[in-house]
């Protein structure tokens, strides 16, 4: 028996959970836009006012948008920078949007979406 290492294991599967925005139910993501940042999907921070933050790290989240000016300050990931994201439908505040500072840093971009802010359910646009 062999097994096989794609680069869909390291993106979250085949797309069949969506993650949608918990506030209005808005579609924010599927769950083969997950990216893998130093080992995990998954991140435990506490920011500088001491609130706990837990958020998954997404390659793309067509249901989000982000506002405001990078900045580097506070940042969780060394050679980038971020802005607030918030639901494209209702204006829900879901976490950030990072970039990177160097045109050479990859991935260029990412989104980090709080745990919390989110619910799943099974897609019906994608499948098994």
């Amino acid at each position: 028996m062999f097994f096989f290492i794609s680069v869909l294991d390291k993106i979250g599967g085949n797309g069949a959970k969506a993650y949608l925005c918990g506030a209005c139910g808005g579609l924010i993501t599927h769950s083969d836009q997950l990216l893998v940042l130093d080992g995990q999907s998954r991140h435990f921070f506490v920011n500088p006012a001491g609130v706990e933050c837990d958020f998954y790290t997404f390659s793309s989240c067509p249901g989000a948008i982000a506002l405001g000016e990078a900045t580097e300050a506070h940042t969780w990931f060394s050679g980038y920078g971020w802005r607030m994201a918030f639901c494209a439908q209702c204006g829900q505040h879901l976490g950030w949007h990072y970039e990177a500072v160097s045109t050479f840093k990859r991935p260029f971009t990412f989104w980090g979406i709080l745990v919390s802010r989110l619910t799943t359910a099974h897609s019906a646009e994608k499948s098994d």
